[in-house]
């Protein structure tokens, strides 16, 4: 059987609202979430039995990565087997959801490769179980989050044709920002009611007070990329990655251009992707 490959794309929080806190210290939420085309390349290959995955040392130990997680969580046993190969492109711990999107991947993927015939709404069971954001990952995209991630309702609306992506050397760490979050006493938002909300594009993160008070160079990063972008400037996720949205990926790229001699991180051009994966045979 030939090998098979997936793209693990990217995702941006276009919105993300902080609207209530739960008895076990979980935060609900809501979020209009785009996937984005910067992506991580998985090449999963048949073996005869057993899950190994080659990936950059940097990602950690291999028992903690969720694309293997993800394999041994729907292959259940030894065979089929897999080999798995990650090439990574989305940074790790810049709240571009790198690690759901390869374990959605990696579920979508063998599915295909093996024919297991599992449903989408199965497949969201199982990514539910490894992190929130990988059911997202495994449908179509841009889609109204709620709860704690587990609610993921498709929505149709019209989005800018790119986004710059700024990735500071510095990351942000979830639990961290969310602690900070609390520990601040910041206001929960109302939360927004009705189908209409859900498409109401404010490109705003009520995270942000919390991260930048625990990194305040985030504030020079928006600066930075405030100086290049027509338009607003938000955070992803808990960060530390911004973003601005663009009428045209050439306007994208020529801001990027510019930012190039002023910015020490990654800089991303990305547009949005209809679903949360590719795959490539």
């Amino acid at each position: 059987m030939d090998n098979l490959r997936v793209y693990a794309y990217a995702k941006l929080n276009l919105t993300l609202r902080m609207v209530g806190r739960r008895a076990d210290g979980y935060h609900e939420l809501q979020s209009l979430v785009t996937a984005v085309d910067l992506a991580d390349r998985i090449t999963l290959t048949p073996a005869e039995q057993g899950i190994a995955l080659v990936a950059p040392a940097g990602l950690g130990p291999p028992e903690r990565n969720l694309a293997l997680r993800a394999a041994r969580a729907l292959l259940l046993g030894e065979r089929p087997g897999v080999r798995i190969e990650l090439e990574k492109e989305i940074p790790a711990g810049a709240g571009l959801g790198g690690g759901s999107s390869d374990a959605a991947a990696v579920l979508a993927g063998l599915n295909e490769l093996f024919s297991l015939g599992k449903s989408l709404s199965e497949l969201q069971g199982i990514g539910a179980g490894l992190g929130a954001d990988v059911p997202f990952f495994l449908g179509p995209s841009p889609a109204w989050i709620e709860g704690i991630g587990e609610k993921i309702t498709p929505v149709d609306v019209a989005l800018p044709a790119a986004f710059l992506v700024l990735v500071p050397r510095f990351r942000c760490p979830t639990p961290e920002v969310y602690r900070a979050f609390d520990g601040l006493h910041l206001p929960l938002s109302p939360p927004w009611l009705g189908g209409s909300a859900r498409e109401n594009m404010t490109f705003t993160n009520d995270l942000w007070s919390a991260a930048v008070h625990l990194y305040p160079e985030l504030r020079r990063v928006r600066d930075l990329l405030s100086n290049v972008a027509p338009g607003v400037v938000a955070m992803t996720g808990s960060g530390s990655a911004l973003f601005a949205p663009f009428p045209s990926r050439v306007e994208a790229e020529d801001a990027a251009d510019r930012l190039r001699s002023r910015f020490t991180g990654e800089i991303f051009v990305a547009s949005p992707s209809a679903w949360g994966y590719r795959i490539q045979r």
